[in-house]
């Protein structure tokens, strides 16, 4: 354990979380993507831009043409300040979306959770409680390098104290609702998000391959040390080009000069994953498509089947302590 400060200014015990790199020993990351949520009731982005827009003057044609990203912009002006509180307005305080799929999902070994949610389905589910409130995250926010800047997606992350195994960070890469400023909706955010990736990289310089030089543990600090660290199971989560961030951490996984782990991404039929299929594979992603299935149900539970086996052939245990 290591006493940091966490994010409100308290001294918080926190755990040391330490990865073998020299044995090939990677964390089991799960990317965690909207995707599955919306098995429940859980929004689309474009549903919920429509929610927060104050501009309604943009036809839907044009629209349809103006990158992801940007669309805030286009609907709520320069104002992303006020955008986030409408946003963080439109979400259900309580585990809405929560499924047994879901459950199914995070009961698997994971060493970190990431996720692009801005809602708190995941920790629910891992406290095996209705709902996330205010009191479970001042009590579980962290910031793993000792910062008190709490808008700062990359430190900071909630604990989840697990039975009989390690704790559990989940890291929320686009912020959330109970930190409204954190909260990534415009290309002007992601443009934040990027600088913010780069300096931090430019600070850890060559440290993964050094630490495997000299058969180091390596401790990760951020977000990004554990996508890159990690084998990664990315899960409802499509991959869309104006999703900046994570295609810079994508490629800077690629580039690593260290051996590290996998990026194992998982895509249905649709017609419009073929070029994001393309692109991961062009950067030394693992992809896995999906072809046969009744309806969304069936094919999550294909991908954790999936996932279960491969879990399995490695030998792990399976599922966390009820």
């Amino acid at each position: 354990m290591d006493e940091r400060q966490s994010g409100a200014g308290r001294v918080k015990t926190l755990p040391r979380y330490e990865v073998n790199l020299a044995a090939q020993r990677f964390p089991r990351v799960l990317l965690l993507g909207n995707g599955i949520l919306r098995l429940r009731g859980g929004v689309s982005w474009e549903a919920l831009l429509a929610r927060i827009a104050v501009n309604d003057e943009i036809p839907d044609r044009v629209l349809r043409d103006i990158p992801l990203a940007m669309r805030v912009e286009a609907l709520c002006g320069a104002d992303v300040g006020g955008a986030r509180l409408r946003a963080a307005a439109e979400f259900e305080p309580t585990d809405a979306c929560v499924t047994d799929t879901l459950r199914r999902l995070l009961r698997l070994p994971w060493d970190c959770v990431l996720t692009t949610n801005y809602t708190y389905e995941a920790e629910s589910v891992l406290l095996g409680q209705e709902r996330f409130g205010k009191e479970d995250r001042r009590r579980t926010l962290a910031c793993m390098d000792g910062s008190v800047y709490r808008k700062d997606n990359l430190h900071f992350c909630y604990i989840m104290e697990r039975k009989g195994l390690p704790p559990l960070p989940v890291w929320h890469i686009h912020g959330d609702l109970g930190r409204p400023d954190s909260m990534i909706l415009s290309y002007y955010s992601y443009a934040k998000a990027i600088s913010r990736l780069q300096k931090y990289n430019r600070q850890l310089k060559n440290a993964f391959q050094d630490a495997v030089e000299a058969r180091r543990l390596v401790t990760p600090r951020s977000w990004s040390d554990w996508f890159i660290l990690g084998d990664v199971y990315t899960v409802g989560f499509g991959y869309d080009f104006s999703e900046f961030d994570l295609w810079w951490a994508a490629e800077r996984k690629a580039r690593e000069n260290a051996q590290v782990g996998r990026l194992i991404a998982y895509q249905d039929r649709q017609a419009k994953s073929d070029p994001v299929c393309a692109l991961l594979k062009s950067i030394g992603g693992e992809v896995n498509r999906v072809y046969e299935y009744e309806n969304y149900t069936e094919y999550y539970q294909i991908v954790i089947d999936e996932i279960e086996a491969r879990l399995r052939s490695e030998s792990l245990s399976f599922e966390y302590d009820e």
